[in-house]
């Protein structure tokens, strides 16, 4: 069965840096969720354990012993991340330097993104909206020739 996450997800950040699940993806994410910075966006990137696998895999493609930057996105990508367990109550403790790093404050919201979530700082995620332009999807839709 392929997973794929959808929705958004209003979440709360509580004192000890953790956010809840919806009761609704705490089957489907099981017990250890891989954290790391996104590459491009100021949010972080949450995997299933089988889906870090398949990242895993794609980066151990990597010429890491003859290309320089792709020895530093492993790097940085790997050394960035977290892995934690999701407790009896569905939270997630997100580690402090990636708290930093997303800018994430006590409202936050999970946005699915196929096969992975992304944890926002939710005044980011909304300004990030605004910010596209009214044709941003049929732009995408057209320039990857998807057909949808």
């Amino acid at each position: 069965m392929v997973m794929t996450f959808v929705d958004e997800y209003e979440r709360q950040l509580d004192d000890r840096g953790r956010i809840i699940l919806p009761s609704k993806l705490r089957d489907v994410v099981c017990n250890t969720v891989y954290i790391t910075q996104a590459p491009s966006e100021k949010c972080l990137h949450l995997y299933t354990e089988d889906e870090w696998n398949k990242v895993a895999e794609k980066v151990n493609q990597l010429p890491t012993a003859t290309d320089r930057n792709a020895a530093a996105f492993v790097r940085l990508f790997f050394g960035k991340a977290t892995a934690v367990t999701v407790d009896k109550q569905g939270r997630i403790p997100i580690a402090k330097k990636l708290i930093d790093y997303a800018g994430l404050s006590k409202d936050t919201v999970l946005v699915g993104a196929n096969k992975r979530l992304e944890i926002w700082d939710a005044k980011e995620w909304e300004d990030y909206q605004h910010s596209l332009s009214d044709s941003f999807m049929t732009d995408g839709i057209l320039k990857y020739n998807l057909n949808i």
